[in-house]
């Protein structure tokens, strides 16, 4: 999915209100996880929702979907951690003894 299509079908609009079809929706959700620039758009219409009174619907499978998608950032986010916390103590032992 490219910003030529996610514009021209409003597909950050039709992600709020629960509209896409299966396929686009899993491609769109791909594609946000890794861009900025998507991510953005989609707040940027979740505050017109929200400023123009406009109440989300619920959706009763974005929990199922959080977990099938945010798992490789997460992984990233704590393997960082992981390798960070180690090395900031190993700098620190280094200059304190």
């Amino acid at each position: 999915m490219d910003h030529t299509y996610i514009d021209r079908n409003s597909v950050a609009e039709r992600y709020l209100n629960h509209s896409l079809e299966p396929g686009e929706l899993r491609e769109f959700e791909e594609h946000i996880v890794d861009c900025q620039e998507c991510g953005d758009r989609l707040l940027l219409a979740e505050m017109f929702h929200a400023r123009n009174g406009i109440a989300p619907t619920p959706d009763p499978n974005l929990a199922a979907r959080v977990v099938l998608y945010k798992p490789r950032r997460v992984l990233l986010i704590l393997l960082a951690a992981a390798l960070t916390i180690p090395a900031v103590y190993a700098i620190y032992r280094l200059l304190a003894g």
